[in-house]
C-alpha cells in the first residue's frame, strides 16, 4: 500500500487536474486546510529552493477537491462543507462519501488518483534536480524538460528512437515530471532536429538551397 504524502499546490494540479490558482484559493478561503509548511529554508522538490515556506494539502482535501470539482454547480456553500468534513471523518478510506441523503461513491476518483500519484512518485526517481540547470533524467545528460516536449510533435516510438538510451519508463517519467512541474520561460521545440531536418528535406528546402548555391556560382 503506498502511503500518500502531503503535496504541494502545484503537484496537486497535476494529481487532480485542479489549476494551482483554484487549489490555492481553496486554501486561502479556507475551504481545505493545510497540512504541513516546512521552515524556511528547506529544499522541497519541484519548486524553487531558498528561504521560503511552501504549503501542502493531504489526501483527504485532495479527493475532496477532485470531486467537488466534478459537482460544483450542483453544490450549495453548505454542502461543499458539509462534504469536507465526510471525506475527512472517513480519512478519505471508503469507496464512498456520505452526508445526509448524499452519497457519492469516490472509486474511481481514487483510483485516478493513485495512478497518478505512482507517475510523480516514478518522476520523482527518475528525475534529477541540480541547481540552476534542467533536470536530467538520471544516469543521462539528457533534459527532461527537451523529451518531453516531443511528445506534442512525436510519437514515443520517434523518441526512442532519437534518444536510444532512454527506456519508455524514462520517457513517461520526464512527460509526468513536466506536468508537475512545467518549465519556465522558453518553451523546447516539439521535435528533435533530426526529425525537423528530416522533413525539411522532404519538403525539399535543401534542393532548392544547392540549386540557388549552383546558379549563383555560374
Amino acid at each position: 500500500m503506498i502511503e500518500i504524502q502531503p503535496v504541494t499546490p502545484r503537484e496537486a494540479q497535476f494529481l487532480i487536474g485542479m489549476s494551482e490558482k483554484d487549489i490555492n484559493r481553496a486554501i486561502d478561503r479556507g475551504e481545505v486546510e493545510k497540512i504541513s509548511e516546512p521552515e524556511e529554508g528547506m529544499p522541497v522538490h519541484g519548486v524553487e529552493k531558498g528561504r521560503r515556506r511552501v504549503r501542502k494539502i493531504g489526501l483527504s482535501e485532495l479527493l475532496f477537491l477532485a470531486l467537488e470539482k466534478q459537482m460544483h454547480a450542483d453544490l450549495t456553500p453548505m454542502g461543499r462543507r458539509k462534504l469536507y468534513q465526510a471525506f475527512k471523518k472517513n480519512e478519505a478510506k471508503a469507496r464512498t462519501v456520505s452526508f445526509g441523503p448524499f452519497k457519492a461513491n469516490i472509486t474511481e476518483i481514487q483510483r485516478n488518483f493513485l495512478s497518478k500519484y505512482k507517475k510523480l512518485l516514478d518522476a520523482k526517481k527518475n528525475i534529477l534536480e541540480e541547481d540552476g540547470t534542467d533536470p536530467v533524467i538520471k544516469g543521462t545528460d539528457i533534459s527532461a524538460y527537451r523529451v518531453a516536449a516531443l511528445v506534442q510533435g512525436q510519437t514515443i516510438k520517434e523518441i526512442k528512437a532519437d534518444y536510444p538510451t532512454l527506456t519508455e519508463e524514462q520517457i513517461e517519467s520526464a512527460i509526468a515530471y513536466t506536468e508537475a512541474y512545467p518549465k519556465p520561460g522558453r518553451p523546447y521545440p516539439v521535435r528533435s532536429f533530426r526529425r525537423a531536418a528530416g522533413a525539411l528535406a522532404e519538403m525539399g528546402i535543401f534542393d532548392a538551397i544547392e540549386t540557388g548555391t549552383e546558379s549563383a556560382k555560374e
